[in-house]
Parts: structure tokens; C-alpha cells; sequence
């Protein structure tokens, strides 16, 4: 079996590892993160808010290792990820989100401490941006060593969008992102640091108000995350977002205007058709909320009862993610893609 470490063992990191333990996809062989207490990231691991309780059992061996199910993982708190000793892994997930990690990474793989690496963060720095069910036939085994699993809303909304313009073409599409608060924000009003760029500062003053009590509106990188796996798509989409008082699952609006006249019978039954044949959607008429959708692996789920038809060529889409769950499945998506 592969084996590959993780990176950041905060969110992403942990539904990664919870994941890949699931499906025994990889030998998880080592995990580094910043917080030097082991002893915690077990409690973490093993106690989740969002998610429950891990069913596996997870134990302190030392300060360098921890066992889960009685498989023994090293375990490292190192800032740089070039000072981590890998344990023998073929490849990492850095999911840190952090600039300095990718240019770290970038340096194990052209040094052959690594073969491969894929991060959960859209980066110029990278040899290719691969969104699972809508762009992996892109992957050049000879050429692309570090790859990018972009963001949760670009691997939701690029599924959608790619199938409408391969089947009806797209004139252009806006859509707002409904995505919950995230650990970088405050409880209450104060400034925002930034996490990607450590000693930096939001300029976005209202993303530093309290994330509990209102939804945030917010410019997003969705679109260009899009636009980057479908170029077909530049100056066609654009995007806003909203930081919304919610733990998880997100949502996004999308209204497109079509090149081709359509109803909406004819749009369900190609998503349904389509959800069939692409393991990184679903298609749902059910009258559902937000959570109901929590812990999904798909990347996408298209809300069929949300689909609505004006004007014969002005269509409305609703689909949802759980933006930790079904984006970390994904980027696994991705690092299998390349081993």
C-alpha cells in the first residue's frame, strides 16, 4: 500500500485522515502540525462537534506517536514542512492552506524527498489544479508532481457548471456562496489576521464582526477558482459570498443564462441522468435542509427541487456541499489520481 503523510491536522486535515481510515485508501504513515501536544490532537481526532465521536480507537503510545486501532502513525509539531521526517511517505497532503507549505513542498519533491503532493489550497505555485469529476483526465503523470485540490466551492460549482455548458452552453452565470464561519474568525467584533499570510490583516473589516451573530457578506475566489480548471468559462462567471452563523454544509445559488432554449423537466432529468455517471455528484428532490447534507462525500448534490426555468433561457440551480467532509474526500480524489 501507497504511503503518504498529512500536513495541518486541523479540519481538513482530520476529515482527510478520518476519510482515508475509513476506506483504507493509504498507509497514513506520519502527521505533523504546529501544536507540539499530541495528547490534544487525539482529543481532537476523537472528539468532533460537528461530526460526533470517532467510532476507531485512538491512543497516546509517546510524544512522537499515536495508534489508531492498534496501527501505530508518527506524529511531528514542526513549522516548516521541509524539517519533518516523512517516515518513508511517497506522498503528502498538506493541508495547511499556508504559502510557505506549498513553497516547502514544491522544494521536498524537486530535493526527491517526495514523489508527489497534492494541496488543499488554490495556488499559482502548483503544476496543475485538478477538480475531481470535471477535469482529472487534465493529469500529466510525467509533468505534474504538486497538484491542487482547489477549494470546496470551486469542486461544488465546477461539477454543475461544466455539464450545463457541455450540453447547453453558458452565456454567463452569477453565483453567491452560503458557506458557514471558519476558525479564523472571531466570536466577537475584533480585526481579522489572516491564516494564509501570518502577520497580515483582513482589509475586509465586516469579516471581523462577530461570525455568531450575522450572516457576512464577503468577495470570494470561487470563480476564479472555476475559471481555472475551465478556462472555457473566463469572463462568463463571477461570484459573491456569505459567511453564514453555521457550523457546516454550504450552499450556492447559481443563475445562468443559456445559449439554448430549455424547461425544466428537461434540466432534472439530465442531473439525475448525470449523478448516475459522475461518483462526485448527487441529485436529490427531497425536501432536505442544510445538515441533512453533513458528512457527505460527494462533492456536489444538486437540489432538484430548486430548479426553475424563466424566460426559456434563464435557469436557477441550488446545490449543496458540506464544504469539509465532501472537499476532503476530493482532494483523497485527487492524491489516488496520482499514485
Amino acid at each position: 500500500m501507497i504511503k503518504i503523510g498529512i500536513n495541518g491536522f486541523g479540519r481538513i486535515g482530520r476529515a482527510i485522515f478520518k476519510i482515508n481510515q475509513k476506506h483504507n485508501y493509504f498507509d497514513i504513515v506520519h502527521v505533523n502540525d504546529i501544536d507540539p501536544d499530541l495528547k490534544n490532537m487525539i482529543y481532537l481526532l476523537q472528539y468532533d462537534s460537528t461530526y460526533g465521536k470517532y467510532e476507531k480507537n485512538v491512543t497516546y503510545v509517546d510524544e512522537n506517536h499515536f495508534s489508531v486501532d492498534g496501527k501505530v502513525i508518527s506524529y511531528s509539531a514542526e513549522d516548516y514542512i521541509e524539517n519533518v521526517d516523512w517516515n518513508g511517505a511517497d506522498l503528502i497532503i498538506c493541508a495547511t492552506g499556508i504559502k510557505k507549505n506549498i513553497i516547502g513542498v514544491k522544494n521536498l519533491i524537486k530535493n526527491n524527498f517526495i514523489k508527489k503532493a497534492v494541496v488543499t489550497h488554490a495556488s499559482d505555485l502548483v503544476d496543475n489544479t485538478i477538480i475531481m469529476g470535471v477535469n482529472e483526465n487534465e493529469y500529466n503523470n510525467e509533468k505534474d508532481n504538486l497538484l491542487s485540490s482547489s477549494i470546496c466551492d470551486a469542486n461544488a460549482v465546477a461539477q454543475a457548471l461544466n455539464l450545463i455548458d457541455n450540453k447547453w452552453g453558458i452565456k454567463n452565470c452569477f453565483f453567491t456562496t452560503l458557506h458557514p464561519w471558519l476558525s479564523y474568525q472571531n466570536l466577537v467584533d475584533g480585526s481579522l489576521k489572516s491564516i494564509s499570510s501570518p502577520g497580515h490583516f483582513w482589509k475586509d473589516y465586516a469579516l471581523g464582526r462577530s461570525a455568531t451573530e450575522s450572516m457576512i457578506p464577503k468577495l470570494t475566489t470561487a470563480a476564479s477558482a472555476v475559471i481555472n480548471v475551465l478556462p472555457k468559462l473566463k469572463n462568463k462567471i463571477d461570484a459573491i459570498s456569505f459567511r453564514t452563523p453555521t457550523a457546516i454544509v454550504s450552499s450556492s445559488d447559481m443563475t445562468i443564462t443559456l445559449n439554448k432554449n430549455i424547461n425544466e423537466q428537461e434540466v432534472k432529468k439530465y442531473f439525475y441522468a448525470m449523478a448516475k455517471e459522475n461518483k462526485y455528484m448527487l441529485y436529490n428532490e427531497e425536501s432536505l435542509i442544510s445538515l441533512d447534507y453533513k458528512q457527505i462525500e460527494e462533492s456536489s448534490i444538486i437540489d432538484g427541487q430548486w430548479i426553475k426555468v424563466l424566460d426559456q433561457n434563464v435557469l436557477k440551480i441550488v446545490l449543496w456541499y458540506d464544504n469539509e467532509w465532501g472537499y476532503s474526500a476530493s482532494a483523497l480524489g485527487v492524491a489516488r489520481l496520482i499514485t
